[in-house]
């Protein structure tokens, strides 16, 4: 993606000046002359074709669009700040990694043992948090996060100029525990059963049940529904119903007959678990060992 920034001198002495109301201040502090400041914000001017400045003998007042144009780009010289302080005080040796509850509870906690055993020098430290705005550029990375797994359609350079590398696909499929999948030979046989539904994913079990050529309202009545997917397949677990899962979720419960799926019918939902990291990223020793690993 092609930007189009006027100079970084010119926007750090508007900056500058419109936070302190004064040149003579805002030269101060960057540590030029006063004549220095008022150059580049006549440049900066002269580029974007409009007053930021009112000039009135020796008093300077911001124009109305300079006044809404400075809290923006203090905000955004504020967080390249941050971030510079965060990327600079993380030692080589920490990852940071965001993921859902149920990737950590279902997947990736259970695997990091074999990663630790490899890399014994790497620390990991996971936040389970939910509650990023992925559609705000660069947030998903934000407090100091090196990468993420998160469910998106988006693959490669996103839009927000991060990376997303597939790990695995979300197809769904329904499982039970023995003793509720010895009921189900087919899928009308989910009439009267009770469906195990997660609230931040309200579509799945439509999406299957279209598939399958059945009501994608069936079962709603008896419904029970949890705030993430892996409390709906313990639930599925301890006999309470049925729950849709993704392979790798269930991996190993399939394999010791914890649970079973009755049918054969897998639904793509169009999207893949993927590794998010920013480009660069790859120099971190920690991030790029437990890349490798995860690969």
């Amino acid at each position: 993606m092609s930007r189009r920034l006027p100079p970084l001198n010119a926007l750090k002495a508007f900056e500058a000046a419109a936070r302190t109301g004064s040149f003579t201040a805002a030269a101060a502090e960057l540590g030029v002359s006063q004549a220095a400041v008022s150059q580049l914000v006549k440049g900066l001017e002269a580029r974007l074709g409009l007053a930021l400045f009112e000039r009135r003998g020796n008093v300077l007042s911001l124009t109305q669009r300079g006044a809404a144009y400075g809290p923006v780009l203090t905000e955004a010289f504020d967080r390249i700040a941050l971030e510079t302080e965060r990327l600079a005080a993380q030692p080589d040796h920490i990852l940071t990694l965001a993921c859902g509850p149920t990737v950590a509870m279902r997947w990736l906690i259970p695997r990091l043992p074999e990663f630790h055993r490899r890399h014994p020098r790497f620390e990991v430290r996971l936040s389970t948090s939910v509650t990023v705005e992925e559609s705000s550029t660069g947030s998903l990375l934000a407090n100091g996060l090196t990468a993420a797994i998160r469910l998106t359609e988006a693959t490669g350079l996103r839009p927000d100029g991060l990376m997303a590398e597939p790990l695995f696909t979300a197809d769904l499929f329904p499982v039970a525990a023995p003793s509720v999948a010895a009921r189900l030979r087919r899928p009308t046989d989910l009439t009267g059963e009770t469906l195990l539904h997660v609230r931040h994913a309200e579509d799945e079990w439509p999406i299957w049940l279209r598939a399958a050529g059945l009501a994608p309202k069936m079962g709603t009545a008896g419904a029970l529904w949890f705030d993430f997917h892996a409390f709906a397949l313990q639930a599925a677990l301890d006999g309470l119903g049925i729950a849709l899962a993704r392979r790798p979720f269930v991996a190993e419960d399939l394999a010791a007959g914890r649970l079973v799926a009755p049918f054969d019918l897998s639904v793509p939902k169009g999207a893949a678990w993927c590794l998010i990291y920013r480009p660069g990223a790859e120099t971190i020793p920690a991030f790029e060992a437990f890349r490798a690993w995860l690969r």
